[in-house]
């Protein structure tokens, strides 16, 4: 291991006596111990009485404690004065937690400061040089490290994941240490802890266009949230405006900036500073298109007035009318936009248009399926310019490579069974090295068409609480020649897993991948539940509004669709012989989309040869774990892939809509046919590309 530093070495460019100490501290890291250490820069930063307090530098060590370090280059009374604020506030955090207190007033490590300039420090305050800054190191060497425990609690306190919402208690202590419980505390435990990428994405300044992007489940919109805090807390007279596609994250964004802008200043944040805003809005919920559209003086139009401008793309329509207004202009000194990946680019291209100086940041899912695996440019969301030369440029791409949702043992499964890779053919596939890597494998050598290539997935890109699990017991297939007895055989294995292993009923999922046989799966597993005591939450049986999909003391029953965007610590699909007759590209990710629905175990069920051929493709994945292997297609393949994706079922989006019942938002109604419209446009592009 080597010393971590945060948010990235770049921003070491606005200060040459913090590049110079940190170079040092990285040729010295073995003799000093500091392998295992974190250092910050600028971060963590505090407000008290509108003072912004922050020390250059905070080396966090198991093996020291933590010191908070000034490089001045200027007057030294003015450096010590905010290092002697940034250390009150550090310590008033760090004794608020009992697991790092010693006793009601101290710590169990060294909590220290200290002013360091590289030479000719004229004050007793000062450290000089680098031989005696080691000598402060070498003081506050502890005679054993912390336990990692300790350790992991103190740097969750002071990069703010402990402000991350707490998971609710279980009750642990009543089932053996092989319980499914330990591993979900555990797990949760993991998930409130912030990753290397994560904090590199919002330790960062914000002084350009900015885009962070990772798998579903990587933490996106906890990083955006923090940022817009970080802003708020940095510079308090900024305007910053959070904005987002789905209605319900309104509260989650809202709750998530609360609780990280109290982690840095006493208080709640000023929410006429900070605003938070679905893109759109209406007439009961402000959005940043209705509030754009009425400072500028035109009307907010709502979907159905939208429709009538653009049947394909309403909302893309009614924004380009803003941007084509030269009046509109820049209105927040920050823009943050979530789930860009939902959006037109005629959206994008406002949005970026109201950020001053073009400060704005996305979060940008670009894989919400695996079918769609084109990665949008700067040009293509942005525009270009007369000679095709994208009229802005990222200044910085962030990519989250550790996926939280699913375990890699099911995730690496999903991924084979999406694709093909062990079936007949493959339907679909990434085309590049860079694909794979942003999906968070490693790849052996190099992509070549027509040749064997193998990509691997590290443990370190997925949670590790559940990683020593074997792959076996965290997902598993069984066949049955009728379906009352795979009702019968889930029954008895949903019963165990709250009996014995102390899964909370909420915390299970039935997904029925057999659409013409839902009703009778589901009746039959409801009754079987009820009749065992244990409560049902049928969400394909309530066809009116959007219910909670989780409800507590209740076991979920859902189809796929209604599944997306959900998902729970143990999952049963069951029919599954529904999509696997003769697979289409559609079936396939249909079965990925229920496969990554669990965060912990995964049981899949089916009847006859189709639910068999699932099995045969399932043993050959988990055989390959942690890789999978495959022949790169050919350009060619590409093509036809790709055609197939689009010709393979005209209905589906018909399927989609009608199965969203009375529940369906025009936004998603607009979602779906962009998305349709996408993957036309790739087939052109790439036949294209082949002429």
């Amino acid at each position: 291991m080597s010393i971590q530093f945060f948010p990235s070495e770049v921003a070491l460019r606005a200060n040459p006596n913090a590049r110079l100490l940190f170079d040092h501290l990285r040729e010295s890291e073995h003799d000093l111990g500091l392998t295992k250490a974190l250092l910050f820069f600028n971060f963590p930063l505090f407000r008290e009485e509108e003072k912004l307090l922050v020390s250059d530098l905070v080396l966090i060590s198991p093996e020291h404690g933590v010191l908070l370090i000034s490089t001045p280059s200027g007057v030294i009374s003015r450096a010590q004065e905010q290092l002697d604020g940034a250390f009150s506030q550090v310590l008033s955090r760090l004794v608020r937690y009992p697991k790092l207190r010693r006793s009601r007033g101290s710590l169990k490590f060294h909590l220290e400061a200290c002013l360091w300039v590289p030479e000719g420090g004229q004050s007793e305050a000062v450290v000089s040089g680098f031989a005696s800054f080691d000598e402060v190191l070498k003081g506050l060497r502890l005679a054993e490290a912390m336990p990692s425990d300790v350790f992991e609690e103190l740097v969750s306190t002071l990069d703010g994941s402990k402000a991350l919402q707490k998971p609710k208690e279980r009750p642990v202590s009543k089932f053996p240490p092989g319980a499914k419980v330990h591993t979900i505390v555990s797990l949760e435990e993991e998930i409130r802890r912030f990753d290397r990428d994560q904090r590199i994405a919002y330790m960062s300044d914000i002084s350009g266009l900015q885009r962070i992007q990772g798998l579903a489940g990587s933490g996106k919109t906890v990083v955006l949230a923090l940022k817009a805090a970080m802003m708020a807390i940095r510079d308090p007279d900024a305007k910053i405006v959070v904005t987002f596609f789905t209605k319900s994250l309104y509260q989650h964004i809202k709750q998530l900036i609360t609780r990280f802008y109290r982690m840095h200043e006493d208080r709640d944040p000023d929410w006429t500073k900070i605003q938070v805003l679905h893109a759109w809005g209406g007439a009961t919920v402000d959005g940043l298109y209705y509030q754009t559209a009425r400072r500028f003086g035109h009307t907010p139009l709502n979907f159905a007035q939208a429709q009538r401008i653009s049947s394909r793309q309403p909302f893309g329509a009614i924004c380009k009318a803003l941007l084509d207004d030269g009046n509109v202009m820049a209105t927040y000194d920050y823009v943050l936009v979530d789930e860009a990946q939902d959006f037109p680019p005629e959206f994008m291209q406002l949005a970026l248009k109201l950020a001053v100086d073009g400060k704005m940041v996305i979060a940008y899912d670009v894989f919400q399926t695996i079918f769609d695996v084109e990665t949008p440019t700067a040009a293509s969301l942005f525009g270009t310019d007369g000679v095709n030369q994208p009229h802005v440029e990222f200044e910085e791409e962030i990519v989250l490579h550790k996926c939280y949702r699913n375990p890699r043992q099911i995730l690496v499964c999903a991924h084979a069974i999406g694709f093909g890779i062990y079936g007949d053919r493959v339907v679909q596939m990434l085309e590049s090295k860079e694909h794979w890597e942003d999906f968070g494998y490693e790849v052996q050598g190099e992509i070549v068409a027509g040749q064997r290539v193998v990509v691997y997935r590290p443990e370190s890109n997925s949670p590790s609480s559940i990683g020593s699990e074997s792959i076996d017991e965290l997902i598993s297939c069984s066949v049955f020649e009728k379906p009352v007895g795979e009702i019968e055989f889930v029954l008895s294995r949903i019963q165990a897993d709250i009996t014995l292993g102390g899964v909370a009923p909420e915390d299970i999922l039935v997904i029925c991948a057999d659409d013409r046989n839902s009703s009778f799966y589901f009746n039959g597993i409801a009754e079987g539940l009820m009749a065992r005591g244990i409560r049902v939450n049928n969400i394909h049986a309530k066809s009116f509004g959007a219910p909670e999909f989780q409800e507590e003391g209740a076991v979920t029953l859902s189809t796929i669709y209604k599944a997306k965007g959900n998902e729970a610590y143990c999952v049963y699909i069951v029919g599954i012989d529904g999509l696997f007759w003769r697979p289409s590209p559609k079936d396939r990710n249909r079965a990925f989309t229920a496969m990554t629905r669990t965060k912990g175990w995964l049981c899949v069920t089916g009847v006859g040869a189709s639910a068999q051929g699932f099995d045969d493709e399932l043993r050959k994945a988990k055989g390959n774990f942690p890789a999978l292997k495959f022949v790169q297609p050919s350009e060619q393949d590409f093509v036809f892939m790709k055609r197939d994706l689009v010709m393979a079922d005209p209905s589906a989006v018909d399927d989609e809509i009608s199965s969203l019942g009375e529940s369906l938002d025009p936004e998603e109604f607009e979602k779906i046919l962009r998305k349709k419209l996408r993957e036309v446009q790739n087939v052109r592009r790439a036949l294209k590309r082949r002429e």
